[in-house]
């Protein structure tokens, strides 16, 4: 067997759980990790030429400790323990996925797809799923969706995926708003995840999702000329080429984004549902859409679910 490489890492005071989980991540992918207090810091081991260094908000003099390493031809990384203690869900495997990447560019920052039969359709009845909507938004979106969310019971069998416009450093914040809303759970669509009826799936910023056959999310890189983050678009494709159908539920919006993923719904079989011009802040994505008659229902948030709920029940019965 071959020797483990060796990863150095250095703590600035006392050990923080994101270098904790860090080691523990590193002992999984085959790496050897050797901790160092920074306070007592000498390369004694020469086998160790990569290095961690776990930052706190300390005084410590962390330029001669730099020093030392640079002397000695180390590669440095550093790990802002501060900011990375507080990172959950996605976040959290998104700043793993830089750290790894830095320390060996063999480490991809999006994981493959792993189940390469993504194209077959996949049977959500299975998993107590009648429906799939897309929510798409943009400018005035997260409250539109918390008020339309706030609407249904939690019992239903529909499985939202959630496509709002955002910055990646909003992630996190709009999870929180959305989880405001009292019967609907609201998650980030990390790689792992399992799906399940009555909840909603928050697709992220810096990757795309699929669903796998066996009911969890994977992530896969994104498409790099999208023009909107998370590209509305791309969401719309993958998913109606693995589930024989998606429907959409058009939010209020300002761009471009989303009139071709609606098209490709349309064109497809869904049903296609708007938010009126009047409730929304901006509705410039609602608007063509209805431009295109393709909105077969436009309301305001709170009908736009019960239209829904209302059009479930009858298909149920049928």
């Amino acid at each position: 067997m071959p020797n483990k490489t060796k990863v150095g890492l250095i703590h600035l005071g006392k050990k923080q759980a994101s270098s904790e989980y860090l080691a523990q991540q590193l002992d999984v992918l085959g790496y050897q990790t050797v901790d160092y207090d920074a306070e007592k810091f000498t390369v004694t081991d020469t086998s160790v030429n990569e290095f961690i260094i776990n930052l706190d908000d300390s005084d410590f003099d962390l330029e001669s400790l730099i020093h030392e390493l640079e002397r000695h031809g180390a590669k440095i990384i550093f790990n802002d323990t501060k900011v990375a203690n507080d990172l959950v869900g996605w976040n959290k495997n998104r700043w793993l996925r830089h750290l790894l990447h830095k320390l060996n560019p063999r480490h991809d920052l999006f994981p493959k797809v792993v189940d390469m039969k993504m194209r077959q359709e996949i049977n959500l009845k299975q998993f107590g799923i009648h429906q799939v909507w897309i929510l798409a938004a943009s400018i005035g979106g997260p409250e539109a969706i918390l008020r339309f969310l706030g609407e249904f019971s939690g019992d239903e069998p529909l499985l939202f995926i959630i496509v709002q416009h955002m910055d990646s450093e909003f992630v996190g914040m709009m999870e929180k708003q959305l989880q405001k809303n009292p019967k609907i759970t609201v998650k980030i669509a990390a790689s792992g995840v399992i799906i399940k009826a009555g909840e909603a799936l928050l697709v992220p910023v810096d990757e795309d999702i699929m669903i796998q056959s066996d009911g969890s999310i994977t992530v896969k890189d994104y498409n790099p000329l999208r023009a909107a983050t998370p590209c509305i678009d791309d969401v719309c494709a993958d998913l109606i080429s693995q589930l024989k159908k998606v429907n959409m539920a058009v939010f209020s919006g300002m761009a471009k984004d989303g009139v071709v993923g609606a098209t490709n719904v349309f064109e497809n079989g869904g049903t296609i549902i708007t938010q009126t011009a009047a409730s929304s802040v901006v509705s410039s994505i609602s608007d063509e859409v209805r431009r295109l008659n393709m909105s077969q229902f436009d309301g305001k948030p709170e009908e736009m679910a019960h239209y829904i709920t209302e059009k479930l029940e009858l298909k149920i019965g049928d």
